[in-house]
């Protein structure tokens, strides 16, 4: 059905406007969260995970963007770059931190994970959304 395609754009890119948002809310409660606590490093853990998450996260955004508007065949080198280096990144600090011992690798880990967790929250708004059109329908 072309009109509920085209219905759905919109709501698809609103969505994928809002992802980032959570992903920075969870970062921020998460972090805030965690000192509260009084696990300081552990805070610091988690804050750089989800930065590195979040940049990663953005950057594959980016990239497949770049690569869905893309004209001809090639594949720019930037998007080449991104897509490499959000790898190279993510095992970087893990790598850091795991060998200096500088901070709680599973600290890390978690906010790794804060782009999952806005995902699921961006997707749990929107099956709501969807029920409540459906009931009103």
């Amino acid at each position: 059905n072309v009109q509920a395609e085209m219905t759905q754009a919109p709501d698809l890119a609103r969505a994928e406007a809002r992802m980032p948002r959570w992903m920075l809310a969870i970062a921020v409660v998460g972090t805030v969260a965690v000192l509260a606590s009084g696990h300081g490093r552990a805070a610091a853990g988690f804050a750089l995970g989800a930065a590195s998450g979040v940049l990663g996260y953005l950057w594959l955004h980016q990239a497949v963007e770049a690569l869905l508007n893309a004209t001809t065949g090639l594949v720019p080198r930037r998007v080449i770059a991104k897509i490499t280096l959000r790898y190279v990144l993510t095992f970087g600090v893990i790598f850091l931190v795991y060998q200096t011992g500088w901070l709680p690798v599973l600290a890390v880990i978690a906010g790794l994970l804060v782009p999952a967790a806005g995902v699921l929250i961006e997707s749990l708004g929107l099956l709501g959304e969807g029920l409540r059109r459906r009931g009103a329908a």
